[in-house]
């Protein structure tokens, strides 16, 4: 696990210091496009209050354009076939030429899933047909956090997917959604190593995304901070029973994930490896909100709107100053 970090930064701490982008890093004189997909809809809802609020903006970003949010919960879904909203990327805080633009979708807008990871798949098929193949892909979600200690309020960032087939963990009704030849695996990402180095570096930016993040009410972090390493790893649990107890399904994919040479587990969940699996020749994040330690949910974080809104909502702001380092990695 990642030493924590004491940030000593102050409120105005909001400069960035992003590596320069030669446009002759580029094969192609056109514009990124950047798919983040939230699992639920409180998930980008409080991903949506990061990257949408004036008081507090990254210079590299556009202020969110083709906005379609708040969005009211229907069966089925309306507005299925757009994001939420368009973010441009841009080259330099003062240089506006766009560089990428960020789509910012969720799956609970596209169809009424049942948490079922078949379902949620095809759902996805409509951030596909959106536009081009995407040149980068980010999942966006909560998760638990391995471990006594409490990272509650933080985020992590990783790129390496473990999927655990849950489908016999336990009785119940189950799905039968698999990725051939991937499943029980560590799944590298694509991103460059550069893109994690880059921003574990960069002191200024950690401490401005840690003087905008909210402090959950329930156990929360001493510290509230960004999580992130090469060799983090996210697990997503797939095919669960209904009425499964997940502190049990995490259990069980935490062993086996650690049995798969696994040694810096950051995010236990359900749908990252999904979402990796749609679009698997581009390079990959995953941006977790932890609202809670695993086998902790029902007591920190469940129907608990101050905990999962606040945690989101610092995922968000890492989400926001980590992109232009995302874009200049993979450009």
């Amino acid at each position: 696990m990642q030493n924590r970090r004491v940030f000593l930064g102050t409120a105005g701490a909001t400069l960035l210091s992003v590596p320069k982008i030669s446009i002759a890093q580029r094969s192609v004189a056109r514009k990124l496009r950047l798919v983040v997909v939230a699992n639920r809809y409180h998930e980008a809802d409080g991903l949506m209050a990061a990257v949408c609020n004036q008081m507090a903006r990254n210079p590299y970003l556009s202020v969110p354009y083709s906005v379609d949010w708040p969005r009211v919960p229907s069966d089925p879904p309306t507005d299925s076939q757009k994001p939420r909203c368009l973010i441009d990327v841009f080259k330099t805080a003062s240089n506006k030429a766009p560089l990428a633009t960020m789509e910012i979708w969720c799956i609970d807008d596209l169809a009424n899933t049942k948490a079922d990871s078949g379902a949620k798949a095809l759902a996805m098929e409509n951030i596909t047909n959106y536009g081009s193949a995407p040149d980068g892909v980010v999942a966006f979600g909560t998760a638990g956090y391995p471990g006594a200690t409490s990272f509650d309020g933080c985020a992590s960032i990783g790129g390496t997917i473990f999927i655990h087939n849950a489908a016999n963990d336990a009785a119940g009704v189950h799905g039968n959604w698999s990725w051939e030849d991937h499943m029980a695996l560590l799944v590298p990402s694509k991103t460059p190593a550069l893109f994690f180095s880059s921003v574990s570096a960069n002191q200024t930016v950690l401490n401005a995304m840690s003087t905008e993040m909210i402090s959950p009410k329930n156990d929360p972090s001493p510290v509230l901070e960004l999580i992130i390493a090469a060799d983090a790893v996210g697990i997503s649990s797939v095919n669960i029973p209904a009425n499964a107890q997940y502190c049990d399904i995490d259990t069980i994919a935490i062993s086996q994930t650690k049995a798969a040479d696994a040694a810096n587990i950051t995010s236990v969940e359900t749908t990252h490896g999904v979402i990796r699996s749609m679009w698997p020749d581009a390079p990959f994040i995953y941006v977790t909100a932890i609202p809670n330690r695993v086998c902790h949910f029902l007591d920190e974080a469940r129907n608990n709107y101050v905990q999962e809104f606040s945690s989101a909502h610092n995922a968000g702001v890492a989400l926001k100053y980590v992109m232009p380092f995302f874009v200049s990695a993979i450009a």
